[in-house]
């Protein structure tokens, strides 16, 4: 044992998470700095520091603390240290006793500041027992007091939500915590419920946002389910409620399951009138939801016919390229790829047909650099060993901040920023090194699937849906730049990334 190591579990709690949100200070920052000052001064060995930046006491949400019930299967690993025990489970009984009997079984020790024990001595055991189940306890009042707390908030009118609805952000009217208009969003929300009032269903509604690249909040395609879910929302009229719905555990697996929301009756749930700005009245919100969602689905082909769709974007701005069906005054239709309006690289809308033949003339380009053997899959040499390399350095620079910051040496906002930008730059680094690992597939391969495609590719009986498929095989992303802005052939540069290639 004396070769052995201790590693380092670090996560927030509840009120952790609630003193942060105040501004008042960086919790992991501070257990880790006294948590490693324990550990040197009194020579244990730190062989790797967990991270759990979710507070959920559920071993399932918590993919750190999972790694770590892995890693103390190691003989070598002599002991893990918290900063207190309920910072392992506090939570549902059966987890916090599979704690324990893993950590018991192991013969591993739970370090804390105050205390080391050895859940192998009856009097350790019986007292981290002890421990955790009045944490669960208090846990529950928590829990309680939380509740009650958002009801009492809901009755004054106050949104009490963790995030703020699509066009909306957070905010405070007087003293009272809620939402204000967002005036990018807000615009949309309006839009969405007009174009419902008008008779379009919720699938209609995400095809026409798509079609003019509004991306949602967090820049995905809209959907059916996400167009609905916005328009059923009582917060757009101005009303907000608490308890609409539970939500229950409906299978379980030992420590893996499953929940669901069973949502209440009405009267059977906190309902007001909320002090923040409605987007639409209260009429209108009825006439869209009633359209919306009882309106006859108009049926339409959907099967795929553009064969880069999920593919193309825009180099520039990271924009999808969707097709659009083009009828000119004189002419025949035609179909071209739409760029998303009012964006600052104006990228203008090209014909379809032509942006595929430079597709295919580019991977029949790549196939002849392949067999010649003049690019290869895969990492470049050492590059593997550089990740490596600069993962230590981004590591040793998130140490020396710690450091700077605890000397007084650096503001919480100036070490906030150089903080989360360093972490920006390790998880890039991760990221790339598990893509460098799963580089494995041989050039012959790759240059056969390629061949396969442009061949599909070219041949006009082919469907767009088959053509689509045969390049998701060995396309990634296809980036879009324009040279000019004529209208027919004009000079177009495209940067496609291959599957298995770095």
């Amino acid at each position: 044992m004396g070769d052995g190591y201790y590693i380092t579990y670090l996560r927030k709690s509840r009120a952790d998470v609630e003193k942060e949100r105040l501004g008042k200070f960086e919790t992991l920052a501070i257990h880790a700095e006294r948590l490693e000052r324990y550990a040197r001064d009194n020579g244990l060995r730190v062989e790797h520091v967990y991270r759990e930046l979710v507070s959920g006491e559920s071993i399932q949400a918590r993919t750190e603390f999972q790694k770590v019930m892995e890693r103390i299967s190691d003989p070598d690993c002599i002991g893990v240290i918290v900063h207190a025990i309920d910072r392992l489970g506090r939570g549902d009984p059966m987890e916090y006793g599979w704690i324990l009997s893993t950590f018991r079984y192991t013969r591993t020790l739970i370090v804390t500041p105050t205390r080391t024990y050895d859940p192998t001595v009856a009097e350790d055991i019986q007292s981290l027992k002890l421990q955790m189940f009045v944490s669960n306890i208090e846990l529950e009042h928590i829990r309680e007091r939380m509740n009650e707390g958002s009801r009492r908030a809901v009755e004054r009118g106050g949104y009490h939500g963790p995030f703020a609805p699509y066009g909306y952000d957070r905010g405070k009217i007087g003293m009272q915590a809620s939402i204000v208009p967002n005036e990018t969003e807000a615009p949309i929300v309006r839009r969405m419920f007009s174009m419902a009032c008008d008779g379009m269903n919720k699938g209609a509604i995400a095809r026409k946002l798509n079609e003019d690249g509004i991306p949602t909040r967090h820049g995905k395609m809209w959907t059916a389910s996400a167009v609905g879910r916005t328009l059923s929302n009582d917060v757009y009229k101005g009303v907000v409620t608490y308890g609409k719905y539970s939500v229950s555990i409906t299978s379980r697996d030992g420590l893996t399951f499953e929940k669901k929301r069973v949502y209440r009756k009405r009267g059977e749930y906190v309902e007001a009138q909320g002090i923040h700005e409605p987007l639409v009245d209260a009429e209108t919100w009825a006439t869209a939801n009633r359209r919306a969602f009882e309106g006859v689905p108009v049926q339409r082909d959907r099967s795929v016919k553009n064969p880069l769709a999920g593919l193309i974007v825009c180099g520039k701005c990271g924009y999808a390229l969707v097709r659009q069906v083009v009828t000119p005054q004189c002419g025949r239709p035609y179909a071209r790829l739409h760029h998303k309006y009012g964006t600052e690289c104006h990228c203008v809308s090209v014909r379809l047909d032509y942006v595929v033949g430079k597709v295919a003339e580019a991977l029949e380009q790549i196939t002849e650099d392949l067999d010649m053997g003049l690019v290869r899959p895969g990492a470049a040499p050492g590059e593997l060993e550089s990740v490596d390399a600069q993962l230590a350095r981004e590591s040793g620079k998130l140490d020396k901040l710690l450091e700077l910051f605890y000397a007084d040496a650096l503001s919480v906002e100036e070490f906030k920023d150089r903080r989360d930008a360093a972490q920006k730059r390790v998880d890039g680094l991760r990221a790339r090194r598990a893509e460098l690992e799963r580089m494995e597939t041989s050039a012959q391969t790759i240059s056969m699937r390629t061949k396969e495609a442009v061949a599909l590719l070219r041949d006009d009986s082919i469907s767009a849906e088959a053509k689509n498929d045969a390049l998701k095989a060995v396309i990634e992303r296809i980036e879009y730049y324009e040279l000019d802005t004529a209208r027919e052939n004009r000079a177009i540069h495209l940067d496609i990334r291959l599957r298995g290639f770095k």
